[in-house]
């Protein structure tokens, strides 16, 4: 099998009928994860501030033979989202499931971080979430929807690199933040889970790698490989191993999985 696991023309009918909002879908791990619903069969709406490349990922998504929309929306604000989700709805039908993906990542030292710096990723990673996932919850209950949110933390936020303070920071709080929407959204059959990622090749991890290449005189492709050396599985990632994950998630056979944070990391955190 390959890292990208099932090719695309293997069956999976599992979202079938299912529409899914992916934030942060123009590109990267957001990409694989639409694309990869819509290989099981789901439609899909890709929240992104970036709507070219999303349109490159909704393209994909059309080509598996899925509905597609995209929607320009800054997770960060309140009123972006709310006109987001409405979209949404009026686009592809009743939300079933949602994966808050939208995220940034910066290397930088603590003690060179700056407040706005620090409140960015605040802002993005746990805000963004925040707003997203009560959003379409509050949705999800009055369209009588069973569904499922998957929120992407990070290995970072048990076991992050030098660099990583607002970034690991940001992540751990959404672990917090996915175990009350669990406990709190339970009565409604919705669940709540977070997908914790390790090394993945998307250009935000490229971004990190030349910025801690830039603050330890090495070369991206040393950082990568040190990098790799903490991983059990001596590779990164394809963005569709971790849509697998969120596949299975969002599926009739995650309905018995909530309150979970699930590490899809190569080993990082046992290793």
């Amino acid at each position: 099998m390959s890292a990208q696991g099932p090719d695309s023309g293997s069956t999976d009918t599992r979202l079938t009928d299912r529409h899914v909002v992916v934030t942060g879908g123009a590109q990267g791990i957001g990409r694989g994860i639409a694309v990869r619903c819509a290989r099981a069969g789901a439609d899909v709406t890709v929240f992104d501030t970036n709507t070219e490349d999303a349109d490159v990922t909704a393209d994909q998504v059309r080509e598996t033979g899925s509905g597609a929309t995209v929607v320009e929306v800054d997770v960060a604000d309140a009123a972006s989202v709310d006109s987001g989700v409405e979209a949404a709805v009026e686009a592809l039908g009743p939300i079933h499931g949602v994966v808050n993906n939208a995220g940034i990542q910066q290397s930088i030292p603590l003690l060179e971080t700056t407040e706005a710096e620090w409140d960015r990723h605040f802002a993005v990673n746990t805000k963004g979430t925040f707003l997203v996932a009560k959003r379409i919850a509050a949705q999800m209950i009055a369209d009588d929807v069973a569904g499922s949110i998957v929120n992407i933390s990070s290995v970072g936020a048990e076991r992050p690199f030098t660099g990583q303070g607002a970034y690991g920071a940001s992540k751990a709080a959404v672990l917090a933040l996915t175990t009350v929407l669990a406990k709190e959204l339970a009565e409604h059959d919705i669940t709540a889970n977070a997908i914790k990622p390790g090394t993945v090749e998307t250009p935000m991890v490229d971004q990190w790698l030349t910025e801690k290449a830039a603050q330890s005189d090495q070369s991206p492709e040393e950082v990568l490989s040190e990098s790799l050396d903490t991983h059990i599985l001596d590779r990164p990632a394809q963005p569709a191993e971790i849509g697998h994950v969120a596949v299975l998630l969002l599926s009739a056979e995650g309905e018995w999985i909530t309150g979970e944070s699930i590490a899809v990391d190569g080993g990082y955190l046992k290793a």
